[in-house]
């Protein structure tokens, strides 16, 4: 049974179309930081709640699976309730959220509202995106997405910085505080600018089964990565229990979903050809994109001795150039094919990752800032031309559907490859380590030369040692984090000529 609002949610023009763009897409960057905006706050929560940090990355961790597992009921949601009530209904409970984790007395408490906050800012995005596509006219709809494309993008790299800035200059829950302001300006401003406008509901019977399965599928995905790195994967009894029910339950699901008549995840969008092809392409650009986003500050703080703030400043740059591209990249995409774009956007990746393996320890703040300005080339031409590429030939009703299932998938192919990008780093720094220490021998001159001018600084033997074995280390560390972008750009070379497997963006509509 359908329910149709008195008046569609059609194209809007002039201020209105501005100022509403304007607030869906605070929504939406304020849904993506959020993601990432914990992660340099880890050891400040732990210590004012009295918990190891390994226990404080617990919030982190229940954060993303909640996010993760009701990121792809926003297309079943956005049919019971409608696009527009439930993204206003998502930004005030996030809203809400927010303050109930900036006033969490204990960790306990704080992990509780962690995962609401995750649960309800799961339909945030896609729905961001679903509205854009919707309330701009058919032949600006390519600028919406790039303007949604930038929030996405530049989200993760913002969080970091924010999330260190208000933690060293205020206390941690301020990262939480931030939202208050801007959620409650996106809810006055979409409850006005789109009141009385809405998208068709229909009253669909809950797939218990299937969000049960689902639920239990990423869970235990997102339990797999990020535990598995700390617990030395399948060496640990909990990795391997958590693996199987996993593996299990995705079987499971895709089975009962493919058989049901009102799944909780639309499947059959994979028989879309450029929908499928166009997702496995931002799996893999999201993932080493966001790996290397989260590998690099790390690299930064633990053997440059960066601090949070400063490391998230050496990274900002990337973000210039997607600000720039996206008032332009929705008109380039609309007059020529995406596949275009998006081929430049993985070539700048590639080349990127490779100027990234000739870096070293002595390598300085304002040559970092440059790579990272270049690598924002390929972050502004990347979602925009996919995202399109993948939503031609996607009927209107169903790109809710589409944009939450791709945004998933996205999300937990960056937490995926991220967790393995570090547990590879530990690995090969580690083999780094015995190779280097194989060299280090009393004979050796540049072993010699370097005991010499650490006993002229009063140093003893032991300590003279102690130095040098650190050093090795970080140059162990070096090595390991330059093999892993000589692979990200191998990755993104491959991705090429995955794009072109798709149809032509002109030719699919």
């Amino acid at each position: 049974m359908s329910s149709l609002s008195k008046r569609p949610l059609q194209p809007l023009s002039g201020f209105t179309l501005i100022i509403a763009t304007i607030a869906i897409s605070l929504a939406s960057f304020m849904a993506v930081t959020d993601i990432t905006i914990a992660n340099v706050s880890i050891p400040s929560i732990s210590g004012n709640l009295g918990v190891s940090p390994e226990i404080g990355e617990w919030a982190i961790t229940f954060f993303a699976i909640a996010n993760s597992i009701c990121i792809p009921l926003t297309g079943w949601l956005s049919r019971r309730f409608g696009q527009v009530r439930l993204f206003i209904m998502s930004v005030v409970a996030f809203t809400i959220a927010s303050a109930l984790c900036g006033l969490a007395q204990s960790f306990e408490s704080l992990i509780a509202f962690r995962i609401l906050q995750g649960m309800v800012s799961g339909p945030i995005v896609p729905l961001s995106q679903a509205l854009l596509v919707a309330i701009f006219p058919e032949n600006k709809r390519t600028l919406a997405l790039s303007m949604w494309a930038m929030t996405n993008m530049a989200g993760p790299v913002a969080g970091p910085i924010l999330g260190g800035w208000l933690t060293d200059a205020y206390s941690w829950p301020w990262i939480f505080y931030v939202n208050l302001p801007i959620g409650i300006l996106v809810v006055l401003i979409t409850g006005f600018v789109l009141k009385g406008r809405e998208t068709t509901t229909t009253k669909l019977p809950i797939d218990l089964r299937g969000l049960i399965l689902l639920a239990l599928a990423i869970g235990t995905l997102q339990l797999t990565l990020d535990r598995g790195r700390i617990l030395d994967w399948f060496s640990s009894p909990f990795i391997v229990t958590s693996t199987i029910i996993c593996i299990l339950s995705f079987i499971f699901f895709v089975i009962w979903e493919s058989g049901d008549k009102h799944p909780i995840i639309d499947l059959s969008l994979f028989k879309y050809r450029n929908f499928t092809i166009g997702t496995i392409a931002v799996a893999i650009g999201f993932g080493f994109y966001f790996a290397a986003l989260v590998l690099l500050p790390l690299w930064l703080q633990i053997d440059l001795n960066y601090t949070a703030t400063w490391a998230g400043m050496a990274t900002a740059p990337m973000g210039i150039f997607g600000i720039l591209l996206a008032p332009l990249l929705g008109r380039w995409v609309q007059r020529n094919d995406a596949r275009i774009f998006a081929s430049l956007a993985f070539i700048a990746w590639s080349l990127v990752a490779w100027w990234r393996t000739s870096m070293t320890t002595q390598v300085d703040m304002e040559t970092i800032a440059l790579i990272c300005l270049a690598q924002g080339i390929g972050i502004g031409l990347f979602l925009t031309p996919l995202v399109s590429l993948s939503l031609n030939g996607i009927p209107p009703e169903k790109i809710a559907a589409a944009s939450g299932l791709q945004t998933s998938i996205r999300m937990m192919s960056g937490s995926l490859i991220a967790s393995l990008a570090q547990t590879y780093w530990d690995q090969r720094s580690r083999y780094y380590q015995n190779v280097l220490v194989d060299s280090l021998h009393d004979d050796h001159p540049v072993v010699q030369q370097g005991l010499t001018h650490l006993n002229n600084q009063s140093l003893d033997s032991q300590q003279s040692w102690t130095v040098i074995w650190r050093e090795t280390i970080v140059q162990a560390d070096m090595l390991a984090l330059n093999d892993f972008f000589l692979w990200s750009s191998i990755a993104f070379a491959l991705s090429i000529a995955l794009i072109w497997f798709a149809k032509s963006s002109h030719s699919a509509k």
